[in-house]
Order: C-alpha cells, then sequence, then structure tokens
C-alpha cells in the first residue's frame, strides 16, 4: 500500500492525488488509476519530460544546484561529464549560458539518457525537426550528441539531437550575426511591431534608440523558442522589477499580444519582466543625455499637509522641479508669474489649457504613478539634447547649405560620404549626420523596382520574378534569387508576414552587392502553404548588404503595411508611379 510505504493515512493520499493530478493535468499528463493494475502516468514523452524538470527545478536553486539531492538523483549518470560537454559547446559557440540555462541543459541531457535508456524517445514534428537542421545550433547539438554516445554507450536518434537544438536555441546566446543567417527580416519584424505597440501604449519614443533595437533582437529569438516550446526561464528579479517599473511592465504586458498570437500562448510574466529592463535601460539612456527637468505645480483642494505629502512623495521617486503646492483658487495668480509650467498634478479634476493635467489620489496609488511615470519618461525622452538642440539643427544647416553650392557647381559622386566627411572636416558632432547612412523607403523602392499584375504558375515562380528587379538593377547576384527560393524550401512558408502578403530574402553573403526592396503585385493570388495568410497577391523582397542598412526601409514599409486599407490600396493601383507616390514614400 502507498500510504503504508509513506507513512501516513489513505485519506491523505487521496487528498495528495487530487493536488497530483491537477497538476499534471496543468501539464497535459493524466494521472489513471485502475483496479488492481495501481496507478499511471500518461502523457506524450516531450511533457512528461518538461513536467519532469519543472519539478526538478521547483525543489532547487541555482547556487546550490549540484548537491547530494541532485547527484543522488542521477547517481547512475556522470553529471560532471555532461557538464563538461555542454562547457566545450560555449567555447565552440564564443558564449557563455546564463546558470540557470546551464542547469536546464544538464538537467534535461541527464533526463533523456535516462529515458534512451529505456527506450522513450522524443517524437518531433518532421517539419519543424527541418527547419531546426538549418541552424548553427543543430551542428553544436550533433556535436554534443556525438560526445554523450561515446561516453555513455547509446543511440541518440535524430529527433533528441533536435530537442537538445530547441534548449540551446532557448537560451540567450544569440547574436546578431546568427539572427542575420537565418530569419533576420521576421525577427526584425517582431522587434519594430514590439517598439512601436509600446511606444504607442506609452507615448515614450524608443524608435531611436538603436542600442534598444540590437538588444531586443537578440533576446527575441531564443524568448519566441522558450515560449513555442514552454522553456520556462527563472527571473529572480521578477517581484522587484513589477513593483519599481510596473508601469512599463504593464504596457509590454499589452504590447506582446500580436507575440501570443502567433505563437498560441500566453507569455509569463518573466518573460516580460526580462523585456522591461530592456525597455528601461533604453529610458536610462535618456536620462544621461542633459535634459530639463520637468517642471511640475501641485494643485490639492485639502490643504498645505497633503500637498506637501504629495510633493515629497514625488520628488523622491522622480527626478522633477516642483514650482509651488498650492489650492485652486491660488491657480489663476500662479499661472499669471509661471509660464513654464509643464505639468499640474491635482487632487481635483482640472483642464487648463496648454498645460498636461493628470488627477491623482491624496494618498497617490499605484495607477497614479504609472501615469506619473509614462509622463516624466516621455518628457525627458522629447526633451533630451538628442531631441532638440537648436544648436545641431544650425549645424546640419550649415553642412546642407555647403552641400547644395557644390551641388549646384560639381558632380557628387557619392552624396552621403561628401556629407561625413563635411561633418567631420567641420567637427559636427552629430550621430544623424557622421554615422552610416541608412536609406529611406523612398530610396529604396522606385518606381524601377515595382511591377504590377503579373503572372506567375507557382509560388517559386513569383519569388524568382520578384528577385529578379533587384538583380536587373544591380542589388544582387542570381545566386541570392536561388537563396531566396532555398529559404522558403528549407525554413518553410513564415516570409507570409501577413495576409496576401509575403517577404522572401536571403542573408547578406548570399550575394548582395547594395540593400533593395522590390515589390511584384500578382494577377492571380498564389497559395505559399501558410494557413494563416495565404493567399499571397503581394510580394516584396529585401536584400540588406548588412544586418542594420535596411533598417529605417522596413520601419517605414512595416508602418505602411500596419495601415489597414494596404492591400486593397496597392491592389487598386495602376502604375509603379502610383504606387511609390500614393504610399507617401
Amino acid at each position: 500500500m502507498l500510504s503504508d510505504r509513506m507513512m501516513v493515512s489513505r485519506s491523505t493520499i487521496i487528498n495528495d492525488l487530487i493536488e497530483v493530478k491537477k497538476w499534471l493535468a496543468e501539464n497535459k499528463i493524466t494521472l489513471e488509476s485502475s483496479k488492481g493494475q495501481g496507478i499511471k502516468i500518461l502523457g506524450r514523452e516531450r511533457d512528461l519530460r518538461r513536467a519532469a524538470v519543472k519539478l526538478f527545478f521547483q525543489s532547487m536553486d541555482s547556487i546550490n544546484f549540484f548537491n547530494v539531492t541532485t547527484l543522488k538523483l542521477f547517481n547512475d549518470i556522470d553529471i560532471d561529464f555532461i557538464r563538461n560537454t555542454i562547457k566545450s559547446a560555449e567555447e565552440q559557440m564564443e558564449t557563455s549560458f546564463s546558470d540557470d540555462a546551464f542547469n536546464n541543459l544538464v538537467i534535461h541531457i541527464a533526463i533523456a539518457i535516462k529515458r534512451i535508456e529505456l527506450s522513450k524517445d522524443i517524437i518531433m514534428d518532421s517539419e519543424e525537426l527541418k527547419n531546426l537542421r538549418k541552424t548553427a545550433e543543430y551542428a553544436i547539438a550533433s556535436g554534443i550528441a556525438k560526445m554523450l554516445e561515446d561516453r555513455f554507450k547509446i543511440s541518440i536518434p535524430e529527433d533528441e539531437i533536435g530537442y537538445i537544438t530547441i534548449h540551446i536555441l532557448g537560451s540567450n546566446t544569440s547574436t546578431l550575426e546568427n539572427i542575420v543567417k537565418d530569419d533576420w527580416i521576421y525577427l526584425h519584424l517582431i522587434v519594430f511591431k514590439l517598439i512601436e505597440n509600446v511606444e504607442n501604449i506609452t507615448g515614450i519614443n524608443f524608435s531611436k534608440d538603436n542600442k534598444l533595437f540590437d538588444s531586443l533582437a537578440q533576446h527575441i529569438r531564443p524568448a519566441i523558442y522558450r515560449l513555442k516550446h514552454d522553456i520556462k526561464v527563472k527571473n529572480p528579479l521578477i517581484e522587484e522589477i513589477k513593483e519599481k517599473y510596473f508601469y512599463i511592465f504593464e504596457s509590454i504586458e499589452e504590447g506582446v499580444k500580436f507575440i501570443e498570437e502567433d505563437i498560441g500562448d500566453s507569455v509569463n510574466q518573466e518573460e516580460i519582466g526580462y523585456l522591461t529592463l530592456h525597455f528601461m535601460a533604453s529610458i536610462e539612456r535618456s536620462k544621461n543625455k542633459k535634459h530639463r527637468k520637468p517642471n511640475v505645480l501641485i494643485v490639492c483642494a485639502t490643504g498645505i499637509g497633503t500637498s506637501k505629502f504629495i510633493s515629497n512623495k514625488l520628488k523622491s521617486i522622480f527626478d522633477i522641479n516642483i514650482i509651488d503646492t498650492i489650492s485652486s483658487h491660488t491657480m489663476e495668480k500662479v499661472l499669471k508669474y509661471n509660464k513654464n509650467i509643464d505639468l499640474i498634478v491635482t487632487t481635483i479634476p482640472l483642464k487648463v489649457k496648454g498645460i498636461k493635467c493628470i488627477e491623482v489620489n491624496t494618498f497617490l496609488t499605484e495607477k497614479n504613478i504609472s501615469e506619473l511615470g509614462l509622463y516624466f519618461a516621455k518628457f525627458i525622452r522629447d526633451n533630451s539634447e538628442e531631441c532638440n538642440s537648436s544648436c545641431k539643427y544650425e549645424e546640419r544647416d550649415k553642412v546642407q547649405e555647403i552641400l547644395n553650392i557644390i551641388k549646384e557647381n560639381c558632380t557628387i559622386h557619392d552624396y552621403y560620404k561628401l556629407r561625413n566627411k563635411l561633418a567631420l572636416y567641420l567637427n559636427i558632432k552629430d550621430s544623424t549626420l557622421t554615422e552610416d547612412h541608412k536609406p529611406s523607403l523612398k530610396e529604396l523602392l522606385k518606381p524601377d523596382f515595382i511591377k504590377l499584375n503579373e503572372e506567375a504558375k507557382d509560388w517559386e515562380d513569383a519569388v524568382r520574378k520578384s528577385g529578379e528587379i533587384l538583380m536587373n538593377n544591380g542589388c544582387v547576384k542570381e545566386s541570392y534569387i536561388d537563396a531566396m527560393v532555398n529559404t522558403v524550401k528549407n525554413m518553410g512558408p513564415y516570409i507570409v508576414i501577413a495576409p496576401g502578403i509575403a517577404m522572401p530574402h536571403a542573408a547578406p553573403e548570399d550575394g548582395v552587392l547594395k540593400t533593395g526592396i522590390s515589390m511584384l503585385t500578382l494577377k492571380n493570388p498564389i497559395s505559399f502553404g501558410n494557413t494563416e495568410h495565404d493567399p499571397v497577391s503581394i510580394i516584396i523582397s529585401i536584400c540588406s548588404i548588412d544586418k542594420v542598412n535596411h533598417m529605417n526601409a522596413l520601419k517605414e514599409l512595416m508602418s505602411i503595411m500596419d495601415e489597414e486599407n494596404f492591400l486593397s490600396k496597392v491592389k487598386s493601383i495602376k502604375t509603379p508611379y502610383e504606387i511609390y507616390s500614393t504610399l507617401n514614400i
């Protein structure tokens, strides 16, 4: 009897089994009991392993991870060998796993070895495995599998190698180079959309922060794999993040809903917490630039004590200037002599022409702090030196005047190179002048790059015709067109990014000569095999010389594609020049 073995009463066992059954159900596993046969746990091998890892991690911490309990559970497995194998993989990848990711891999592999010895193998979807084979991480996983086979005298099936690959992909090891090699457009679109959503919710301008874009691009790739495959990540700071930065946390929680729709699952709070840190780092970068502190007037109807409480509370949280704390009947006089007030914080309903008013509770609720936090973050962003320094506008005008004079009298062979040289010569330290030029959509999607109402026999023919536009305009070699087709064959129809719109692309090293964008509309829509967004009637092909040169144009394109009638508008246009002018580019 189980109750005898556990030295508890039968009723305790029955009650415990109710909780166990509930926990297993949450992890897609069933608990079955039959008379005379005992209790069985049933589920897919992947779900059983995932639950085992989850249970294991709930009782361990990363500091004392490899303790006596761990070694006892895996007493017939050489844990040290597994750890050293993963360390070798880290060296090969020139990266370092976080402690949680490292420990997760160790335990996953230890459990996999035990299950393989019992002939309990993972079965993966063939299409998913096909896609995993194309990643750099699959080669690393294959190397790990070979070392494990030699040491433990087992045969590791390809599906198991795929599962190891998923765990490597789910660790925070992505580099921008890896992103460029495979699904860079897909990831860039996700990052653009996330930044745009958070920007719209908060009112804070994040789109000009290239560091934020790069850090999110590196974070999103492993995060997507973790979410798709239910690999949990520990965030030891989650409660502190939610308490300290909840106004950004809540905005991101709302902003990631499009990702949830894409993966068919919710984004957990730990992942949102990590995303919050990326956005908060961006806000802190703004604070480090020279900016004017916001001038705040506090209006309170209940007396000086209350207004002083609000004043002290605000100053303890935010870096602001409190102009005064007043009652409502003196406000008109104060405003007459103070023309530089940015915000009025008030405990009563109030509207003042030309000045933002935020109504708060006397004791400042979390919602009040959230609203104020968003306002002050936006204020700092909009009033930092980089955004509104008049001297920089004058410097830009000076360069532009010189360029105009040269243009009138000489032939300019490389406009942007000349502009940058002039800026350096005149000692103008303005990143918008001296950084490498990223072309706009208007510069790339010209009438010569647009073909309308074309016929294509299938998706491959359509992709090739779209690629030929780039080739005929000197942007790519023929090898790039082949690479675009192979990307679809190998990675699947994920290039169909929205209803009726496909965006084929390949890597820069596949034959890119210069950054370009082409547009091809089809007379008859074609199926790409994407059940969600087929059939396709617009193909937008992209090529970029590196990981960033296309970003401005892609951002503009994303904004235009978000318009409700984009598809019908493009399909109704008759000439390339109309497309060029109608799309506001």
